[in-house]
């Protein structure tokens, strides 16, 4: 006898099964993320349409046929539609789901990841940050939850707490202050271009005391408000955002075509 379960989540991905039937990837709270067959949800008549969108925050009544679960019925309680009026806000929101899937894994209590991608999608479906500040503090916050966290309080090497820059060792998730890059400049040997590992190549980004400071909020703020810090100055903003993308694609180990596509057209889109 199948077993009927009710279950918040985020769609996080869709794709099409056959010509009636999709398949969405859901991060939820308690499963982490698992995969439900909704079938029928292509035909606009059906009543599982709304909750099989994606970005769409509801609630699933699903249950269990042998290793798959099956949509029975569900409720949108967020669609983000306001994601649809504009395409960098639409576009920025498939990278976060697309890396959202990559740091979580079925089984796994995601709770976390999940708060944090509904605070994303919901800042940037009513604009109520810059774009890139959200991205940043996105990435800087996975990398967190998936392990990934730096050591921010000061610099690695002497523990100078101030410094203008600071230098982020992107591989060693470390700062190093200005006086001991400096050193570490006019000492270090030549790099290896024959080395196998290309992720063992230094990695450094410099970081401005703003984007610094938003660096440690966003690594450590209370989840509801990871969101409450402002950087005025593009310059910093630009810094933050550019660090925090650096700093997660190196630990990952790779990119994602939402976020080239993303990129791509906001250059298009430039004077």
């Amino acid at each position: 006898m199948a077993v009927h379960e009710s279950i918040d989540g985020v769609v996080v991905r869709v794709w099409e099964g056959d010509e009636t039937n999709r398949y969405l990837s859901v991060l939820t709270a308690e499963k982490g993320r698992i995969t439900i067959l909704s079938k029928g949800s292509c035909s606009i008549r059906s009543t599982q349409m709304t909750v099989s969108q994606l970005y769409t925050y509801g609630n699933f009544e699903i249950y269990r046929r042998g290793m798959r679960y099956i949509l029975k019925d569900g409720t949108a309680y967020q669609p983000f539609y306001g994601l649809t009026t504009d395409m960098d806000r639409l576009n920025l929101a498939a990278y976060l789901c697309a890396l959202t899937c990559e740091v979580t894994d079925e089984g796994e209590e995601a709770g976390d990841m999940l708060r944090l991608l509904l605070n994303a999608l919901h800042a940037l479906a009513y604009g109520i940050r810059p774009p890139e500040q959200v991205k940043g503090a996105f990435e800087v916050r996975a990398a967190v939850l998936s392990g990934y966290e730096p050591e921010l309080a000061g610099c690695a090497t002497c523990g100078q707490v101030d410094s203008d820059p600071f230098y982020l060792d992107v591989m060693n998730g470390a700062l190093i202050c200005r006086e001991c890059f400096g050193n570490r400049q006019r000492s270090a040997a030549p790099a290896d271009p024959y080395a196998d590992d290309p992720r063992v190549a230094e990695i450094i980004e410099p970081l401005s005391p703003a984007a610094l400071a938003a660096w440690r909020y966003a690594a450590s703020a209370p989840l509801e408000r990871i969101l409450s810090f402002e950087l005025k100055d593009e310059t910093d903003l630009a810094c933050f955002a550019k660090s925090a993308e650096t700093y997660i694609l190196s630990h990952i180990g790779h990119g994602f075509e939402a976020l080239n596509f993303y990129h791509t057209m906001r250059r298009l889109k430039q004077p």
